[in-house]
């Protein structure tokens, strides 16, 4: 947690300690002060150390530890945890994540926060303590039996004000419990105020608020009752402590061996010491909030260190474009034997095997829940395999989901998602306006809406391609969603484009000049669908049943050959099944 921010955390520690050192410094000076006014000795220089001290703790806190080394070492951490986070999510296997989104920005939100503030918190608690230690052994060395009797009254003071918390925190749950109960019969109420009405029942649901907020007062009074008890036992114990002081050393300060500057002393450290002690049940608030968010924040990154620690900062200005060294042309893609699961279940595909050729259509299909879909992600590397090899022009592939990234291989899910932005970002994503060839191609947006057919749904819109999509924009169809997914996955011109049921929403005619316009002869496409239009066009069919191959070949191939396939076309296309010569397109 503390790379890049090490040195902030240590200096801020150092300055801590030092800050408490002049602290102790301070009640030592206090007591040669006030023993010097009684031996009517001079005071200025002492004085002047005390101004001197103060003036210099001042401005060490509020000049460079508050403004400057805290809030590195806070926003810091911070920061870099919700890279980590963002880099798990972006870099991580997506059918290993349990975490639903709400919990994600709870971790991301919450939990990062008080991780950030404890981090930032501990040098301050640390010196603290330390100053604990060195001022009892200063008040030990001055009077053992007076120190010992102020210990234990801190202590007692420390049990009390444990057990009126408690119960005050109990309380305060239930006055919020009860706060709420009166929100919802309110609302309730205002909500159906005609049926109320109707049935002549206002009276009743008065007196049931009425009832409610009787209940939520009587546990306020309790609650704020606990708390003046806490607040007033905290508040007293420098004065029960100056108390015991005097009653301890009255006799002793009469034959002058526990002198004035003695008193002045353990009254100043007294102060500093009930506050140690009252912050424990906070300290102890602050570790089990602080473990539970480590452990929230550990199981999202899944225990592992991650790289985007050691790669330098992003600097501002324009999303460089991850483009990976495609290496030579794809000329095969094989797959032999793969088998994966999905975690916790015994669902998934079974000992799959698959050759993708180039410039081929190659399509998946099988019936709901026969593992197309599962194909995909596990041949992406999206979802860990048990078993099997992923072979790319003859060299096997160690880590699919790091090689088969853009400009080797696009991919463009089932649901695919948008972000809250124009049209064109959402298609580029950081990508620059020109085509990469630099002599004033066309531009990468419209080259790419044009072949996803998304060019007449931009004509329509108000904006065009500025117009603002995603959860806070204008919501768009599941086709022109689907649309938009594949004009993304174009923009970045992959080699091997691979399709998940991409065309399930769009209207047949849509269909039509999509497929027209991507199968043109010069991709190479891996795509799951049902679709005729599609199997039509395929090289290679796959048919899989129950996660394993049932048939590969030609459309009438597979139709001969597996009753499965012959159940889906005839659910599919109404037309005859096509004899050998309607074979795969050209």
């Amino acid at each position: 947690m503390l790379r890049g921010s090490a040195g902030a955390y240590w200096a801020l520690t150092g300055l801590w300690v030092l800050l408490r050192a002049g602290t102790l410094a301070v009640g030592l000076l206090f007591q040669r002060l006030f023993d010097e006014i009684g031996a009517g000795g001079g005071v200025w220089l002492l004085i002047a150390w005390v101004a001197a001290i103060e003036v210099a703790r001042l401005c060490l806190q509020f000049g460079v530890m508050i403004n400057r080394l805290e809030p590195r070492v806070q926003y810091g951490t911070t920061a870099r945890l919700r890279r980590d986070l963002l880099g798990t999510a972006l870099r991580g296997r997506g059918a290993m994540s349990r975490t639903t989104p709400g919990e994600a920005l709870r971790v991301a939100g919450e939990d990062v926060e008080e991780t950030g503030f404890f981090v930032a918190w501990a040098p301050t608690n640390l010196a603290h303590w330390l100053f604990v230690v060195a001022s009892v052994t200063v008040m030990v060395r001055i009077d053992a039996v007076v120190t010992i009797a102020l210990l234990a009254l801190l202590v007692l003071i420390t049990v009390v004000t444990a057990a009126v918390h408690g119960r005050f925190l109990r309380l305060r749950n239930a006055t919020r419990t009860a706060s709420a109960e009166v929100a919802g019969a309110l609302r309730e109420a205002f909500g159906a105020v005609k049926a109320v009405q109707a049935a002549a029942a206002e009276d009743h649901v008065a007196a049931h608020v009425v009832e409610l907020n009787a209940a939520r007062a009587r546990l306020a009074v309790r609650e704020e009752l606990f708390a003046g008890v806490q607040r007033t036992v905290i508040g007293n114990a420098t004065p029960l402590g100056i108390g015991v002081v005097l009653l301890l050393t009255a006799g002793q300060a009469h034959s002058g061996a526990f002198s004035v500057g003695d008193l002045a002393l353990f009254a100043f450290y007294l102060q500093i010491l009930a506050e140690a002690l009252a912050s424990i049940g906070i300290l102890s608030v602050r570790l089990q909030r602080v473990s539970v968010a480590l452990g929230r924040i550990t199981a999202f990154l899944g225990r592992r260190p991650l790289t985007p620690s050691v790669e330098p900062a992003p600097e501002a200005g324009p999303a460089p474009t991850p483009s990976p060294d495609p290496g030579p042309a794809l000329r095969e893609m094989t797959v032999h034997g793969l088998t994966a699961r999905h975690p916790g279940s015994e669902r998934g595909i079974e000992d799959v095997s698959l050759t993708v050729v180039r410039r081929s259509v190659t399509v998946v299909t099988g019936g709901v829940g026969s593992g197309k879909s599962t194909l995909l992600r596990a041949v992406l590397g999206l979802l860990p395999h048990e078993r099997g090899t992923i072979v790319w022009n003859g060299e096997p592939v160690a880590d699919p989901a790091a090689f088969l990234v853009p400009p080797r291989c696009g991919y463009t899910p089932q649901e695919p998602r948008l972000f809250s932005g124009s049209l064109r970002e959402n298609v580029l994503l950081g990508l620059g306006e020109e085509d990469g060839d630099g002599e004033g191609g066309p531009r990468i947006f419209e080259a790419a809406s044009r072949t996803a057919v998304l060019a007449p749904d931009v004509a329509v819109m108000k904006d065009g391609a500025d117009t603002v999509v995603g959860p806070r924009g204008l919501r768009l169809s599941g086709g022109q969603l689907q649309r938009t997914a594949i004009a993304r996955m174009l923009a970045r011109r992959p080699e091997l484009l691979v399709f998940d049921d991409v065309s399930s929403a769009l209207d047949p005619a849509t269909e039509q000049v999509l497929w027209d316009r991507l199968l043109d002869g010069t991709v190479t496409v891996l795509a799951v669908s049902h679709r005729p239009t599609l199997l039509r066009a395929a090289d290679r069919v796959v048919v899989l049943k129950d996660g394993r191959v049932d048939a590969v070949g030609t459309l009438p191939e597979v139709l001969d050959a597996s009753a499965e396939m012959r159940r889906i076309w005839a659910d599919q296309d109404p037309e005859p099944r096509p004899g050998p010569s309607d074979g795969a397109l050209p």
